[in-house]
């Protein structure tokens, strides 16, 4: 369902990926290279990382701000939907 405030929410995040994305090299020099991250997925994958997760962050401030994330969240959980239902006796 489309609001106002969802829209102005939806283009912060949108913002914050696109600033996220742009300036990763420097994220990545701020926050440090996560050693985990380099550990699993070889050298230099801290910065693929964060570019998907803020891929991420933008694709999903876009669906909060058109209004369809609901819709689409509840597509994409739908499987999950039976491990979570209440037990009936």
């Amino acid at each position: 369902m489309f609001t106002w405030s969802h829209f102005f929410i939806g283009i912060v995040v949108t913002a914050l990926g696109v600033v996220a994305l742009r300036y990763n090299y420097q994220l990545v020099g701020f926050t440090g290279r996560q050693d985990w991250i380099e550990n699993k997925l070889g050298g230099g994958s801290t910065y693929w990382v964060l570019k998907l997760l803020a891929l991420a962050v933008i694709i999903g401030g876009v669906l909060y701000a058109s209004g369809f994330g609901d819709s689409v969240f509840n597509f994409l959980l739908s499987p999950l939907r039976g491990l979570f239902a209440p037990i009936r006796s």
